[in-house]
Protein backbone atom coordinates (compact mmCIF):
# COMPACT_ATOMS: atom_id res chain seq x y z
CA UNK A 1 0.00 0.00 0.00
CA UNK A 2 1.79 3.44 -1.11
CA UNK A 3 1.67 6.32 1.97
CA UNK A 4 -1.49 8.46 0.42
CA UNK A 5 -5.19 9.35 2.11
CA UNK A 6 -5.65 6.45 3.09
CA UNK A 7 -2.28 6.13 5.39
CA UNK A 8 -2.77 6.37 9.19
CA UNK A 9 -0.58 8.23 11.32
CA UNK A 10 0.14 8.20 14.86
CA UNK A 11 2.45 11.34 16.35
CA UNK A 12 3.62 11.12 19.38
CA UNK A 13 5.32 14.91 20.42
CA UNK A 14 4.80 16.78 23.70
CA UNK A 15 4.87 20.11 21.35
CA UNK A 16 1.94 20.86 20.64
CA UNK A 17 2.70 23.21 17.90
CA UNK A 18 4.84 20.89 16.70
CA UNK A 19 2.53 18.26 16.43
CA UNK A 20 0.40 20.38 14.37
CA UNK A 21 3.23 21.45 11.92
CA UNK A 22 4.02 17.74 11.21
CA UNK A 23 0.61 17.39 10.46
CA UNK A 24 0.50 20.33 7.99
CA UNK A 25 3.88 18.63 6.64
CA UNK A 26 1.93 15.32 6.24
CA UNK A 27 -1.35 17.24 4.53
CA UNK A 28 1.24 18.40 1.61
CA UNK A 29 1.70 14.72 0.78
CA UNK A 30 -2.15 13.94 0.99
CA UNK A 31 -1.77 12.34 4.00
CA UNK A 32 -4.68 13.32 5.99
CA UNK A 33 -5.49 10.53 8.13
CA UNK A 34 -3.19 11.74 11.43
CA UNK A 35 -3.70 11.73 15.11
CA UNK A 36 -1.39 13.11 17.86
CA UNK A 37 -0.54 12.70 21.66
CA UNK A 38 1.60 14.58 23.71
CA UNK A 39 3.16 11.91 25.88
CA UNK A 40 4.43 7.98 26.19
CA UNK A 41 1.23 6.92 28.08
CA UNK A 42 -1.19 8.30 25.79
CA UNK A 43 0.66 6.50 23.33
CA UNK A 44 0.35 3.11 24.46
CA UNK A 45 -2.87 3.46 25.28
CA UNK A 46 -3.58 4.36 21.41
CA UNK A 47 -1.39 1.84 20.34
CA UNK A 48 -2.93 -0.87 22.02
CA UNK A 49 -6.36 0.33 20.58
CA UNK A 50 -5.54 0.56 17.13
CA UNK A 51 -2.83 0.33 14.56
CA UNK A 52 -1.69 2.83 12.63
CA UNK A 53 0.58 2.05 8.98
CA UNK A 54 3.25 5.19 10.57
CA UNK A 55 4.38 5.91 14.23
CA UNK A 56 6.46 9.52 14.15
CA UNK A 57 7.76 9.52 17.52
CA UNK A 58 9.98 12.75 19.57
CA UNK A 59 12.71 11.16 21.11
CA UNK A 60 12.23 13.18 24.47
CA UNK A 61 8.84 13.15 25.30
CA UNK A 62 9.11 15.46 28.71
CA UNK A 63 8.32 12.88 32.16
CA UNK A 64 7.88 9.43 31.84
CA UNK A 65 9.53 7.11 28.94
CA UNK A 66 11.55 8.31 26.39
CA UNK A 67 10.35 7.42 22.44
CA UNK A 68 13.36 4.42 22.17
CA UNK A 69 11.81 3.00 25.29
CA UNK A 70 8.17 3.36 24.26
CA UNK A 71 9.62 1.94 21.21
CA UNK A 72 11.20 -1.14 22.95
CA UNK A 73 7.76 -1.28 25.50
CA UNK A 74 5.17 -1.88 22.67
CA UNK A 75 7.56 -4.32 20.73
CA UNK A 76 8.54 -6.51 23.62
CA UNK A 77 4.79 -6.47 25.04
CA UNK A 78 3.24 -7.29 21.37
CA UNK A 79 1.57 -4.25 20.75
CA UNK A 80 2.94 -2.46 17.84
CA UNK A 81 2.71 -4.73 14.44
CA UNK A 82 5.45 -5.67 12.51
CA UNK A 83 4.21 -3.88 9.47
CA UNK A 84 4.14 -0.53 11.43
CA UNK A 85 6.80 1.97 10.21
CA UNK A 86 8.27 3.88 13.45
CA UNK A 87 9.88 6.86 12.79
CA UNK A 88 12.19 8.24 15.64
CA UNK A 89 12.78 12.15 15.42
CA UNK A 90 15.27 13.85 17.16
CA UNK A 91 17.25 16.83 17.73
CA UNK A 92 20.09 15.13 19.87
CA UNK A 93 23.04 14.52 17.86
CA UNK A 94 24.05 11.58 20.25
CA UNK A 95 20.70 9.32 19.02
CA UNK A 96 22.95 8.12 16.19
CA UNK A 97 25.11 6.03 18.62
CA UNK A 98 22.04 5.03 20.92
CA UNK A 99 20.07 3.77 17.12
CA UNK A 100 23.21 2.10 16.51
CA UNK A 101 23.43 -0.24 19.07
CA UNK A 102 19.23 -0.59 19.99
CA UNK A 103 18.25 -4.20 20.01
CA UNK A 104 15.13 -3.00 18.66
CA UNK A 105 15.95 -0.36 16.56
CA UNK A 106 13.06 2.42 14.81
CA UNK A 107 13.01 1.66 10.97
CA UNK A 108 14.49 5.28 10.60
CA UNK A 109 15.22 8.24 12.28
CA UNK A 110 15.37 11.66 11.63
CA UNK A 111 17.52 14.56 13.45
CA UNK A 112 15.88 18.08 13.65
CA UNK A 113 15.41 20.45 12.00
CA UNK A 114 14.40 19.26 8.87
CA UNK A 115 12.13 20.12 5.44
CA UNK A 116 9.09 18.09 4.66
CA UNK A 117 10.17 16.63 2.10
CA UNK A 118 13.08 15.34 3.73
CA UNK A 119 10.28 13.69 6.46
CA UNK A 120 8.55 12.22 3.23
CA UNK A 121 11.38 10.98 1.35
CA UNK A 122 12.30 8.74 4.70
CA UNK A 123 8.90 7.87 5.30
CA UNK A 124 9.04 6.18 1.89
CA UNK A 125 12.72 4.70 2.31
CA UNK A 126 11.24 2.90 5.17
CA UNK A 127 8.14 2.10 3.60
CA UNK A 128 10.15 0.48 0.87
CA UNK A 129 12.37 -1.49 3.29
CA UNK A 130 8.51 -2.89 4.59
CA UNK A 131 7.13 -3.61 1.18
CA UNK A 132 10.20 -6.17 0.92
CA UNK A 133 9.84 -7.58 4.06
CA UNK A 134 5.96 -7.93 3.77
CA UNK A 135 5.61 -11.59 2.71
CA UNK A 136 7.02 -12.46 5.78
CA UNK A 137 5.35 -9.88 8.31
CA UNK A 138 1.96 -11.36 6.47
CA UNK A 139 2.63 -14.82 7.71
CA UNK A 140 3.55 -13.77 10.41
CA UNK A 141 0.45 -12.28 11.41
CA UNK A 142 -1.52 -14.99 10.28
CA UNK A 143 0.20 -17.02 13.13
CA UNK A 144 2.56 -19.16 10.65
CA UNK A 145 5.82 -18.43 11.97
CA UNK A 146 7.72 -21.37 10.73
CA UNK A 147 6.59 -20.32 7.07
CA UNK A 148 7.91 -16.69 7.39
CA UNK A 149 11.37 -18.14 8.57
CA UNK A 150 11.53 -19.81 4.90
CA UNK A 151 10.48 -16.79 3.41
CA UNK A 152 13.07 -14.77 5.28
CA UNK A 153 15.71 -16.88 4.59
CA UNK A 154 14.97 -16.65 0.47
CA UNK A 155 14.67 -12.92 0.81
CA UNK A 156 17.97 -12.75 2.61
CA UNK A 157 19.65 -15.04 -0.20
CA UNK A 158 18.05 -12.87 -2.80
CA UNK A 159 18.20 -9.39 -1.77
CA UNK A 160 20.80 -7.20 -3.44
CA UNK A 161 20.21 -3.89 -0.66
CA UNK A 162 22.80 -5.06 1.97
CA UNK A 163 20.42 -3.16 4.50
CA UNK A 164 17.51 -5.31 3.18
CA UNK A 165 19.59 -8.49 3.91
CA UNK A 166 20.57 -7.37 7.13
CA UNK A 167 16.83 -7.05 7.49
CA UNK A 168 15.42 -10.15 6.74
CA UNK A 169 18.46 -12.02 8.66
CA UNK A 170 17.66 -9.80 11.93
CA UNK A 171 13.36 -10.72 11.75
CA UNK A 172 14.22 -14.20 11.06
CA UNK A 173 16.73 -14.42 14.09
CA UNK A 174 14.50 -13.19 16.63
CA UNK A 175 11.61 -15.34 15.07
CA UNK A 176 13.61 -18.69 15.30
CA UNK A 177 14.16 -17.36 18.87
CA UNK A 178 10.74 -17.22 19.83
CA UNK A 179 10.66 -20.94 18.28
CA UNK A 180 12.88 -21.99 20.69
CA UNK A 181 15.32 -22.63 18.23
CA UNK A 182 18.32 -21.12 19.52
CA UNK A 183 20.84 -23.09 17.58
CA UNK A 184 19.76 -21.81 14.30
CA UNK A 185 19.32 -18.21 15.38
CA UNK A 186 22.59 -18.24 17.06
CA UNK A 187 24.08 -19.64 13.47
CA UNK A 188 22.62 -16.33 11.83
CA UNK A 189 24.19 -14.19 14.53
CA UNK A 190 27.67 -15.59 14.18
CA UNK A 191 27.13 -15.38 10.68
CA UNK A 192 26.96 -11.72 10.82
CA UNK A 193 29.61 -11.14 13.26
CA UNK A 194 31.64 -12.95 11.26
CA UNK A 195 31.98 -10.02 9.09
CA UNK A 196 31.60 -7.13 11.30
CA UNK A 197 30.23 -6.27 14.78
CA UNK A 198 26.87 -5.57 15.40
CA UNK A 199 25.98 -5.00 18.91
CA UNK A 200 22.35 -6.27 18.11
CA UNK A 201 23.63 -9.70 17.02
CA UNK A 202 26.58 -10.17 19.29
CA UNK A 203 23.28 -9.07 22.22
CA UNK A 204 21.60 -12.43 20.38
CA UNK A 205 24.49 -14.75 20.76
CA UNK A 206 24.81 -13.45 24.90
CA UNK A 207 20.93 -13.75 25.17
CA UNK A 208 20.92 -17.45 23.67
CA UNK A 209 23.96 -18.47 25.76
CA UNK A 210 22.51 -17.19 28.77
CA UNK A 211 19.73 -19.15 28.27
CA UNK A 212 22.20 -22.12 27.57
CA UNK A 213 23.15 -21.78 31.06
CA UNK A 214 27.08 -20.22 30.42
CA UNK A 215 26.45 -17.28 32.26
CA UNK A 216 30.22 -16.50 32.03
CA UNK A 217 29.99 -16.23 28.14
CA UNK A 218 26.89 -14.17 27.90
CA UNK A 219 28.53 -12.25 30.51
CA UNK A 220 31.71 -11.90 28.88
CA UNK A 221 29.86 -10.79 25.78
CA UNK A 222 27.52 -8.27 27.56
CA UNK A 223 30.71 -6.62 28.64
CA UNK A 224 32.55 -6.29 25.18
CA UNK A 225 29.08 -4.48 24.17
CA UNK A 226 28.65 -2.20 27.01
CA UNK A 227 32.45 -1.18 26.25
CA UNK A 228 31.49 -1.13 22.81
CA UNK A 229 28.43 0.92 22.73
CA UNK A 230 28.27 2.42 26.23
CA UNK A 231 24.63 3.46 26.12
CA UNK A 232 22.88 -0.12 24.37
CA UNK A 233 20.79 -0.40 28.06
CA UNK A 234 19.69 -3.99 27.01
CA UNK A 235 22.80 -5.39 27.69
CA UNK A 236 22.75 -4.06 30.96
CA UNK A 237 19.95 -5.38 31.59
CA UNK A 238 20.87 -8.62 30.82
CA UNK A 239 24.18 -8.48 32.69
CA UNK A 240 22.49 -7.59 35.92
CA UNK A 241 19.96 -10.28 35.30
CA UNK A 242 23.00 -13.30 35.00
CA UNK A 243 24.66 -11.56 37.93
CA UNK A 244 20.97 -12.14 39.69
CA UNK A 245 21.15 -15.55 38.46
CA UNK A 246 24.05 -16.13 40.01
CA UNK A 247 22.97 -14.54 43.45
CA UNK A 248 25.34 -11.38 42.50
CA UNK A 249 23.09 -8.73 43.59
CA UNK A 250 25.13 -5.88 44.54
CA UNK A 251 27.27 -6.17 41.32
CA UNK A 252 23.81 -6.57 39.41
CA UNK A 253 23.11 -3.09 41.23
CA UNK A 254 25.74 -1.34 40.32
CA UNK A 255 24.87 -2.41 36.68
CA UNK A 256 21.33 -1.16 36.77
CA UNK A 257 22.36 2.08 38.60
CA UNK A 258 24.68 2.94 35.37
CA UNK A 259 21.47 1.68 33.20
CA UNK A 260 19.64 4.06 35.13
CA UNK A 261 21.74 6.99 34.74
CA UNK A 262 21.63 6.60 31.13
CA UNK A 263 18.00 5.64 30.54
CA UNK A 264 16.57 7.35 34.60
CA UNK A 265 12.53 6.91 33.27
CA UNK A 266 12.05 3.71 32.33
CA UNK A 267 9.59 2.19 34.83
CA UNK A 268 11.24 -1.54 34.41
CA UNK A 269 14.92 -0.48 35.05
CA UNK A 270 14.14 1.38 38.06
CA UNK A 271 12.11 -1.06 39.99
CA UNK A 272 14.50 -3.97 38.83
CA UNK A 273 17.24 -1.44 40.19
CA UNK A 274 15.44 -0.56 43.45
CA UNK A 275 14.65 -4.31 44.08
CA UNK A 276 18.35 -5.75 43.93
CA UNK A 277 19.34 -2.77 46.13
CA UNK A 278 17.17 -4.11 48.26
CA UNK A 279 18.12 -7.31 48.14
CA UNK A 280 21.42 -7.02 48.64
CA UNK A 281 20.87 -5.25 51.37
CA UNK A 282 20.71 -1.56 51.32
CA UNK A 283 17.17 -0.47 51.68
CA UNK A 284 17.68 3.22 52.03
CA UNK A 285 19.06 3.60 48.37
CA UNK A 286 16.56 1.37 47.24
CA UNK A 287 13.63 3.25 48.71
CA UNK A 288 14.91 6.17 46.43
CA UNK A 289 15.17 4.47 42.65
CA UNK A 290 11.51 1.87 44.02
CA UNK A 291 10.06 5.65 45.03
CA UNK A 292 10.71 6.83 41.45
CA UNK A 293 9.66 3.96 39.88
CA UNK A 294 5.96 4.49 41.54
CA UNK A 295 6.12 8.29 40.09
CA UNK A 296 6.86 7.18 36.96
CA UNK A 297 4.29 4.29 36.72
CA UNK A 298 1.54 4.81 38.73
CA UNK A 299 -0.84 5.81 35.66
CA UNK A 300 0.20 3.09 33.24
CA UNK A 301 -1.78 -0.01 33.50
CA UNK A 302 1.46 -2.32 33.56
CA UNK A 303 1.61 -0.86 37.13
CA UNK A 304 0.50 -3.82 39.73
CA UNK A 305 1.09 -2.92 43.52
CA UNK A 306 3.93 -5.82 43.91
CA UNK A 307 5.99 -2.95 43.59
CA UNK A 308 4.25 -1.33 46.55
CA UNK A 309 5.50 -4.27 48.66
CA UNK A 310 8.95 -3.74 47.90
CA UNK A 311 8.29 -0.04 48.45
CA UNK A 312 7.12 -0.74 52.05
CA UNK A 313 10.18 -3.16 52.46
CA UNK A 314 12.38 -0.82 51.74
CA UNK A 315 10.58 1.81 53.78
CA UNK A 316 10.13 -0.58 56.70
CA UNK A 317 14.10 -1.57 57.28
CA UNK A 318 15.50 1.63 56.19
CA UNK A 319 13.47 3.24 59.40
CA UNK A 320 11.39 5.65 57.30
CA UNK A 321 7.99 5.06 59.16
CA UNK A 322 6.37 8.14 58.00
CA UNK A 323 4.55 6.43 54.68
CA UNK A 324 4.48 3.24 55.74
CA UNK A 325 0.57 3.52 56.99
CA UNK A 326 -0.36 5.38 53.42
CA UNK A 327 1.31 2.38 51.34
CA UNK A 328 -0.24 -0.31 53.50
CA UNK A 329 -3.87 0.89 53.15
CA UNK A 330 -2.81 1.43 49.22
CA UNK A 331 -1.93 -2.34 49.15
CA UNK A 332 -4.47 -3.50 51.16
CA UNK A 333 -7.25 -2.03 48.99
CA UNK A 334 -5.59 -3.66 45.48
CA UNK A 335 -4.93 -6.76 47.40
CA UNK A 336 -6.89 -9.02 44.52
CA UNK A 337 -4.17 -8.08 42.37
CA UNK A 338 -1.46 -8.91 44.55
CA UNK A 339 0.96 -12.11 44.26
CA UNK A 340 0.19 -14.42 47.61
CA UNK A 341 -2.93 -11.94 48.60
CA UNK A 342 -3.75 -12.18 52.43
CA UNK A 343 -0.04 -13.97 52.99
CA UNK A 344 1.94 -10.62 51.57
CA UNK A 345 -0.52 -8.24 53.08
CA UNK A 346 0.08 -10.01 56.96
CA UNK A 347 4.16 -9.98 55.84
CA UNK A 348 3.51 -5.82 54.87
CA UNK A 349 1.50 -5.38 58.39
CA UNK A 350 4.65 -7.52 60.12
CA UNK A 351 7.41 -4.96 58.40
CA UNK A 352 5.24 -1.99 59.63
CA UNK A 353 4.88 -3.39 62.72
CA UNK A 354 8.86 -4.36 63.19
CA UNK A 355 9.41 -0.11 61.45
CA UNK A 356 7.58 0.94 64.60
CA UNK A 357 8.94 -1.02 67.19
CA UNK A 358 6.05 -3.27 67.68
CA UNK A 359 7.68 -6.62 67.16
CA UNK A 360 5.15 -8.74 69.50
CA UNK A 361 2.47 -7.60 66.03
CA UNK A 362 4.77 -8.46 63.60
CA UNK A 363 5.30 -12.29 65.22
CA UNK A 364 1.81 -12.80 65.55
CA UNK A 365 0.83 -11.25 61.97
CA UNK A 366 3.15 -13.89 60.42
CA UNK A 367 2.25 -17.13 62.71
CA UNK A 368 -1.01 -16.58 61.19
CA UNK A 369 -0.06 -16.87 57.67
CA UNK A 370 3.15 -19.17 58.41
CA UNK A 371 0.88 -22.56 57.13
CA UNK A 372 0.63 -20.68 53.65
CA UNK A 373 4.25 -21.23 53.21
CA UNK A 374 3.23 -24.50 51.90
CA UNK A 375 0.19 -22.98 50.24
CA UNK A 376 -0.22 -23.56 45.86
CA UNK A 377 -0.31 -20.02 45.59
CA UNK A 378 2.53 -19.48 47.48
CA UNK A 379 5.45 -18.74 45.00
CA UNK A 380 9.15 -17.64 45.27
CA UNK A 381 8.59 -13.88 46.00
CA UNK A 382 5.94 -14.40 48.35
CA UNK A 383 8.83 -16.78 50.22
CA UNK A 384 11.48 -14.16 50.13
CA UNK A 385 9.33 -11.34 51.22
CA UNK A 386 8.17 -13.47 54.55
CA UNK A 387 12.09 -14.89 55.46
CA UNK A 388 12.72 -11.02 55.22
CA UNK A 389 10.51 -9.99 57.93
CA UNK A 390 11.25 -13.66 59.99
CA UNK A 391 14.81 -13.06 60.17
CA UNK A 392 14.31 -8.98 61.49
CA UNK A 393 12.20 -10.29 64.24
CA UNK A 394 14.22 -10.07 67.91
CA UNK A 395 15.26 -13.74 68.89
CA UNK A 396 14.10 -13.60 72.36
CA UNK A 397 10.41 -13.36 71.22
CA UNK A 398 10.68 -15.72 68.12
CA UNK A 399 12.77 -18.17 69.46
CA UNK A 400 13.12 -21.23 67.12
CA UNK A 401 10.08 -19.79 64.49
CA UNK A 402 12.55 -17.93 62.49
CA UNK A 403 15.03 -21.26 61.44
CA UNK A 404 11.90 -23.01 61.29
CA UNK A 405 10.44 -21.05 58.70
CA UNK A 406 13.82 -20.83 57.18
CA UNK A 407 13.88 -24.51 56.58
CA UNK A 408 10.63 -24.97 55.29
CA UNK A 409 11.49 -22.37 52.52
CA UNK A 410 14.44 -23.60 51.49
CA UNK A 411 13.16 -27.03 50.97
CA UNK A 412 10.79 -25.88 48.73
CA UNK A 413 12.52 -23.10 47.60
CA UNK A 414 16.46 -23.56 47.03
CA UNK A 415 16.77 -26.07 44.53
CA UNK A 416 18.81 -23.79 42.41
CA UNK A 417 22.11 -21.37 42.69
CA UNK A 418 20.00 -18.31 42.47
CA UNK A 419 17.62 -19.07 44.39
CA UNK A 420 20.24 -20.29 47.35
CA UNK A 421 22.39 -17.09 46.78
CA UNK A 422 19.10 -15.15 47.28
CA UNK A 423 17.64 -17.19 50.18
CA UNK A 424 21.31 -17.05 51.84
CA UNK A 425 21.65 -13.12 51.06
CA UNK A 426 18.32 -12.34 52.43
CA UNK A 427 19.45 -14.31 56.06
CA UNK A 428 22.91 -13.12 56.36
CA UNK A 429 22.61 -11.19 59.23
CA UNK A 430 20.26 -13.87 61.10
CA UNK A 431 22.89 -16.96 61.48
CA UNK A 432 20.53 -19.88 62.66
CA UNK A 433 18.32 -18.88 59.33
CA UNK A 434 21.51 -18.82 57.16
CA UNK A 435 22.40 -22.32 58.57
CA UNK A 436 19.06 -23.62 58.28
CA UNK A 437 18.82 -22.81 54.61
CA UNK A 438 21.78 -24.45 53.71
CA UNK A 439 21.30 -27.76 55.43
CA UNK A 440 17.88 -27.60 53.74
CA UNK A 441 19.65 -27.28 49.88
CA UNK A 442 22.41 -30.07 51.51
CA UNK A 443 19.25 -32.06 52.00
CA UNK A 444 18.07 -31.33 48.80
CA UNK A 445 21.21 -32.39 46.81
CA UNK A 446 21.93 -35.58 48.91
CA UNK A 447 18.34 -37.34 48.49
CA UNK A 448 18.03 -35.89 44.74
CA UNK A 449 21.28 -37.38 44.15
CA UNK A 450 20.21 -40.70 45.81
CA UNK A 451 17.87 -40.73 43.27
CA UNK A 452 19.79 -40.55 40.81
CA UNK A 453 21.77 -42.92 41.45
CA UNK A 454 19.21 -45.85 42.49
CA UNK A 455 17.57 -44.56 38.82
CA UNK A 456 21.25 -45.47 37.18
CA UNK A 457 21.25 -48.86 38.88
CA UNK A 458 18.49 -49.72 37.33
CA UNK A 459 16.23 -49.29 40.39
CA UNK A 460 13.45 -46.90 39.10
CA UNK A 461 10.64 -47.72 41.55
CA UNK A 462 12.72 -47.09 44.10
CA UNK A 463 13.81 -43.64 43.71
CA UNK A 464 10.32 -42.86 41.98
CA UNK A 465 9.35 -43.58 45.39
CA UNK A 466 11.90 -41.80 47.02
CA UNK A 467 11.13 -38.85 45.19
CA UNK A 468 7.66 -38.46 45.57
CA UNK A 469 8.20 -38.85 49.68
CA UNK A 470 10.48 -36.12 49.40
CA UNK A 471 8.53 -33.71 47.29
CA UNK A 472 5.53 -34.30 49.34
CA UNK A 473 7.53 -33.51 52.53
CA UNK A 474 8.72 -30.33 50.51
CA UNK A 475 6.30 -29.30 47.96
CA UNK A 476 9.76 -28.26 45.83
CA UNK A 477 8.50 -27.97 42.24
CA UNK A 478 12.10 -29.41 40.54
CA UNK A 479 12.20 -32.49 42.94
CA UNK A 480 8.44 -33.01 42.27
CA UNK A 481 8.78 -32.63 38.57
CA UNK A 482 11.29 -35.24 38.97
CA UNK A 483 9.46 -37.24 40.88
CA UNK A 484 6.50 -37.23 38.49
CA UNK A 485 8.99 -38.23 35.67
CA UNK A 486 10.13 -41.34 37.24
CA UNK A 487 6.31 -41.83 38.12
CA UNK A 488 5.81 -41.83 34.67
CA UNK A 489 8.64 -44.12 33.37
CA UNK A 490 7.43 -46.39 36.01
CA UNK A 491 4.18 -46.50 34.78
CA UNK A 492 4.50 -46.75 31.16
CA UNK A 493 6.99 -49.62 31.75
CA UNK A 494 4.05 -51.81 33.95
CA UNK A 495 1.38 -50.70 31.16
CA UNK A 496 3.63 -52.59 28.24
CA UNK A 497 4.01 -55.65 30.87
CA UNK A 498 0.45 -55.23 31.23
CA UNK A 499 0.75 -54.90 34.79
CA UNK A 500 -1.33 -52.91 37.03
CA UNK A 501 -0.03 -49.86 38.26
CA UNK A 502 -3.04 -47.51 40.58
CA UNK A 503 -0.31 -46.05 43.40
CA UNK A 504 2.06 -44.78 40.95
CA UNK A 505 -1.26 -43.59 39.09
CA UNK A 506 -3.08 -41.67 42.02
CA UNK A 507 0.37 -40.06 42.88
CA UNK A 508 1.26 -38.78 39.43
CA UNK A 509 -2.27 -37.42 39.14
CA UNK A 510 -1.40 -35.65 42.98
CA UNK A 511 1.64 -34.26 41.40
CA UNK A 512 -0.02 -32.86 38.21
CA UNK A 513 -2.59 -31.21 40.28
CA UNK A 514 -0.30 -29.01 41.95
CA UNK A 515 2.69 -28.48 39.54
CA UNK A 516 2.12 -25.10 37.27
CA UNK A 517 -0.30 -25.68 34.16
CA UNK A 518 1.92 -23.83 32.36
CA UNK A 519 4.91 -25.08 32.30
CA UNK A 520 6.09 -26.78 29.45
CA UNK A 521 7.48 -29.81 30.97
CA UNK A 522 4.28 -30.27 32.95
CA UNK A 523 2.37 -30.32 29.65
CA UNK A 524 4.55 -32.89 28.59
CA UNK A 525 3.61 -35.02 31.55
CA UNK A 526 -0.01 -34.35 31.23
CA UNK A 527 0.01 -35.82 27.58
CA UNK A 528 2.06 -38.96 28.58
CA UNK A 529 -0.28 -39.21 31.14
CA UNK A 530 -3.15 -39.47 28.84
CA UNK A 531 -1.64 -41.71 26.34
CA UNK A 532 -1.26 -43.83 29.69
CA UNK A 533 -5.11 -43.90 29.64
CA UNK A 534 -6.67 -42.25 26.64
CA UNK A 535 -10.17 -42.20 28.42
CA UNK A 536 -9.22 -39.40 30.68
CA UNK A 537 -10.29 -35.76 29.95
Amino acid sequence: MPLDNNTTVLIIEDSHTVRQSLRSMLSTAGITRSEGVSNASEARNRLRGKNYDVVLCDYNLGEGMDGQELLEAMRKGGNLPISTIWIMITGERHYERVVAAAEMAPDDYILKPFASQMLLDRMNLAHQRKIFLAPAHKLVMQGKPEQAIQVLRQLAREAQNPQYRLDAQRLAAELLVNEGRQSEALTIYQELLSMRVIPWAKMGVARIVAEQGETQESNALLREIIADAPRYTDAYDLLAQNLIDDGQYQTAAVVLEKAVAISPRNFHRLKSCGTALLRCGDPAKAADYLQRAVEIGRNNNFFGPDILVDLLQAFSESGQTQQLDRLQAEIAGRMDELPGGQMTMAVCRAMTALAQNRPADALAQLQAVAESLRARETDFSCAQRFLSAAVRLPPEQSGELPPQWAHSIGLRFADGRHELGTLLEIAHKHPACHEAIQTAYDTLQTESNKAVELASNGMLEEAAAMLYLLSQKTLNERISMNACALLLRTCETRSKAKQPFPEEEKQVQQLLHWLPEENDRVRGFVKRHQALNPDLE
